[in-house]
């Protein structure tokens, strides 16, 4: 792998650099600095966020639906990479700290080589199950829509192990530019694809731009051969990231699995007005998720060096403030919808009801997607109680969909979610506690306050606007 270095400087003490030398240096240093990232990747988040409201206005629901189902595949697949990514970040970063700058090493790149194997075999395997299983859910999964699909996350699957090693080397200009590229991807490349050529068109355009930010990256950074691991090493760089695998896909598997179970349950008309809802949910919650990225480092850093629970009062406060927002914003939600949906997305109306509970339980799942990354990277990381907590949630989430679909549609899916957010939330109050970030009477209060913010706006949602 190879790494460009700037040039040293031939300017003499003193002179002043020509004014497009000038806007340029500072642009450089602008990229160069954390603030970019926290300043450009949420602007892209926001705009591949409106494109999402976007492209239901032009969809029907069936095909809707059956967009959404497939589209996990893309975001799903390069979770098979058995948390490779996390310890690229890990071992990238601690390079930094001895003072190596460069992308080289056996180390860094036994673990791309290893990724890249990884991304063949995740992505033949999830081709060969995709097909195998086309026909097994109520909801039909279109072909070869859903083979290009998982060609997409595949192709994504091997970008993400260089913007993670960008991220560890703290090159925030190549990460923010790279990811930045990345998401514009899924803004209007993806509609136009979507509307000029349907399903396949849209994952067709995500392969070819995902395919080029790759190639990019590959050639300004590609791996040695000479650095090629031996499949004793392999299994070892496995070993070493699977720990940081489990939490990570755990908890995504956690935020969309009710998509698989509810096309287990609902016919495709029934089941595109889930996904208008569900989808909204998404946009809702990753906003949050991304500014939580901006938010948790410097906090998770802190939490490891600091005495125990000495952040408790803090990580609770604003965790509190967050809810207090999402709590407002929550409540304008369920007094607009049923206005607002039936007048922009006319073949959404059906989904009204069950998006007012979905957005209640936004309250709960962004409160817990706020601790999450504190609480995977707090002082101790009880691996067993993070599963039991995952799992748990999970099969709360899975149990009130199938029991909340059959007694009551799509409205019983939403309570189903609401059910499995306070367990996920509690959960990582738990895991807070036992890390010694969060005491036991700031967990409580933390998880309460919730609790009474999500039944206010339960309240106005079923009495002022039913």
């Amino acid at each position: 792998m190879t790494s460009e270095s700037a040039p040293p400087s031939s300017e003499l003490p003193g002179s002043e650099p020509p004014p497009g030398k000038e806007s340029s240096s500072a642009l450089k240093r602008f990229l160069e600095s954390p603030r970019s990232y926290a300043l450009v990747v949420p602007t892209v988040n926001a705009c591949v966020a409106a494109t999402g409201l976007f492209i239901p206005w032009f969809m029907e629901p069936v095909s809707f639906g059956q967009f959404i189902l497939i589209s996990t595949f893309v975001q799903y697949l390069w979770l098979l990479d058995l948390g490779t990514s996390q310890l690229i970040t890990r071992t990238s970063a601690r390079m930094k700290q001895a003072g190596l700058n460069s992308p080289a090493g056996v180390r860094v790149q036994g673990i791309l080589w290893t990724r890249f194997y990884l991304a063949v075999i995740a992505t033949v395997t999830a081709l060969a199950l995709a097909y195998a299983f086309r026909d097994s859910f109520k909801v039909p999964l279109p072909m070869p829509a859903t083979l290009l699909a998982i060609l997409a996350g595949g192709t994504q699957f091997i970008l993400m192990g260089h913007l993670a090693l960008y991220r560890g080397l703290s090159t925030y200009g190549l990460f923010t530019a790279n990811n930045s590229i990345v998401q514009v991807g899924l803004t209007a490349p993806r509609v136009l694809g979507l509307y000029f050529g349907g399903l396949s068109g849209c994952f067709a355009v995500l392969i070819l731009w995902f395919g080029g930010v790759a190639a990019s990256m590959l050639r300004r950074d590609p791996p040695s051969i000479r650095y090629h691991p031996s499949l004793d090493r392999m299994r070892r760089t496995v070993a070493a990231a699977f720990p940081l695998f489990v939490s990570v896909s755990l908890w995504s598997v956690f935020m969309m699995a009710n998509r698989w179970f509810v096309a287990d349950l609902a016919d495709p008309e029934t089941y595109g007005q889930f996904s208008f809802a569900a989808a909204v949910l998404g946009l809702y919650a990753g906003t949050f998720g991304t500014i939580a990225q901006a938010y948790y480092p410097k906090l998770s850093a802190e939490a490891y060096a600091a005495e125990p629970f000495a952040l408790s009062p803090r990580v609770v406060g604003d965790a509190l403030k967050l809810a207090a927002v999402i709590s407002v914003l929550s409540t304008i939600g369920v007094m607009l919808v049923k206005l607002v949906v039936p007048f922009v997305y006319v073949a959404y109306a059906a989904a009204v009801p069950a998006l007012k509970i979905f957005l209640v339980a936004g309250i709960p799942m962004i409160s817990a997607s706020w601790l999450m990354p504190i609480a995977m990277s707090a002082r101790t990381r009880p691996i067993r109680e993070i599963v039991a907590v995952y799992f748990l949630a999970i099969g709360t989430l899975w149990a009130g969909t199938v029991i909340g679909f059959r007694e009551a549609g799509l409205e019983g899916v939403g309570i189903g979610v609401i059910l499995a957010s306070f367990v996920m939330l509690g959960g990582q109050s738990v895991l807070l506690r036992r890390s010694r970030v969060l005491s036991i009477r700031g967990a409580a209060r933390l998880v309460l306050s919730v609790l009474l913010l999500s039944g206010s706006v339960a309240l106005i949602s079923h009495f002022v606007a039913p």
